[in-house]
């Protein structure tokens, strides 16, 4: 099973240990999270080890004690995804899921200003991958290493989401 657990890292006294908040609705792991100023989104994870979700919860920033909130959903059960995002749209990418090895190239988009409508198919990855990680900024997403399938298993590829363009 997952944890539904949320915590606070404080950026102006960041060596002080983060502040529980939250929670999530529901207990998850291997979820992936990003966001924008004001809320923060998780999605995709795997309630149980035998199954696989498509939810996305919303956490509200203004009141981060408050529990999270369902939005969304992706288009397909993910997990292990890398995710990354701008003020304006967040972006789950590639990702794993059961039965064994069914990994994902698809990059789904969640626009903020409507998230309780399912996440719309974007462009692809290069490799299929799971266990990938994310960061961006404004512009530009970026989708690094991860496990692939077919192999070579391992790698460092990086792929880069032009926001402006996240469809090729």
């Amino acid at each position: 099973g997952g944890k539904s657990s949320v915590d606070r890292l404080d950026y102006s006294n960041d060596t002080a240990t983060a502040t529980p908040k939250g929670p999530l609705a529901s207990a998850t792991y291997k979820a992936s999270a990003t966001g924008n100023a004001d809320y923060g989104y998780w999605g995709g994870g795997k309630p149980s080890p035998s199954a696989g979700r498509t939810l996305v919860e919303r956490l509200d920033f203004a009141n981060d004690t408050a529990t999270a909130v369902a939005k969304g959903p992706l288009t397909s059960i993910k997990q292990a995804c890398a995710a990354v995002g701008n003020q304006s749209y967040g972006y789950w990418a590639a990702g794993a899921y059961t039965p064994w090895p069914t990994i994902y190239s698809l990059v789904d988009r969640l626009d903020y200003s409507s998230d309780t409508t399912t996440t719309a198919p974007k462009g692809n990855v290069t490799r299929p991958r799971g266990w990938a990680a994310g960061a961006g900024n404004a512009s530009y997403g970026y989708i690094g290493s991860g496990y692939f399938d077919p192999g070579p298993y391992y790698g460092s590829t990086m792929d880069r989401i032009d926001y402006s363009n996240d469809s090729a």
